[in-house]
């Protein structure tokens, strides 16, 4: 396995991504998004969900099409390192990322309320897929087999899963840090509303008299 300074990670890394036909999907998908911002709110906006959604997934399968010999082997290599002895436990690693990666961002959507943390932890996941797709598509335009050596010796392969494993385990670290916080915050919160507050004693009013002094009866002069 050649040893890469982080320098050499991120240009080989980035030189794969710009150079690969998945940056045309990212900017299909981005036009979609951008479509879905602009017309959400003028137009039905569960019309506007269902067909950007729909429009996203067509385009992801027209590009996935062309990779299914890959992908059918990455599949069978994932499902056979599972049931039997780990031969290539970079592809299982990586598998189990991505799973764990759309299981938080699922529950995410489902129990949080906080939309910067829902856009964060999407925004993981589909970069993560993304690299999963940049390294399918560069086995299978370069005809690299699909093992051990052949990935641990490729630069270009070696840097997409090191920069996946680095977006992953910095986003596990800023999602600890989050709850501490969050469960730091709470504490706080149940404590300071546990504090008794002062009794207020109101006096009583004083009822002041009122006199009313005579009024004065005047003849109108015609």
């Amino acid at each position: 396995m050649p040893e890469l300074s982080f320098i050499e990670i991120m240009s080989n890394a980035f030189k794969t991504l710009i150079n690969s036909k998945t940056m045309v999907l990212i900017g299909l998908e981005a036009l979609v998004l951008l479509v879905y911002l602009i017309f959400n709110k003028k137009i039905n906006s569960k019309m506007v969900k269902n067909t950007c959604l729909g429009a996203s997934l067509i385009i992801l399968m027209f590009y996935i099409t062309n990779y299914i010999s890959t992908i059918k082997i990455f599949i069978d290599n994932v499902s056979t390192k599972i049931i039997g002895i780990v031969y290539f436990p970079t592809t299982l690693e990586f598998t189990i990322i991505m799973g764990l990666a759309f299981g938080i961002m699922a529950l995410t959507f489902i129990k949080s309320r906080n939309r910067i943390l829902k856009l964060v932890n999407s925004i993981v996941p589909i970069s993560l897929s993304f690299i999963l797709l940049t390294i399918i598509e560069y086995i299978n335009t370069y005809k690299i087999d699909f093992d051990e050596f052949s990935v641990f010796s490729n630069p270009a392969l070696m840097s997409l899963y090191e920069l996946a494993m680095g977006i992953f385990v910095i986003w596990i670290c800023g999602l600890i840090i989050y709850k501490i916080d969050m469960l730091v915050i709470e504490k706080v919160t149940i404590k300071s509303d546990k504090i008794v507050e002062e009794p207020v004693i109101e006096l009583p009013r004083l009822k002041e008299d009122i006199i009313e002094l005579p009024r004065l009866k005047t003849d109108m002069m015609k």
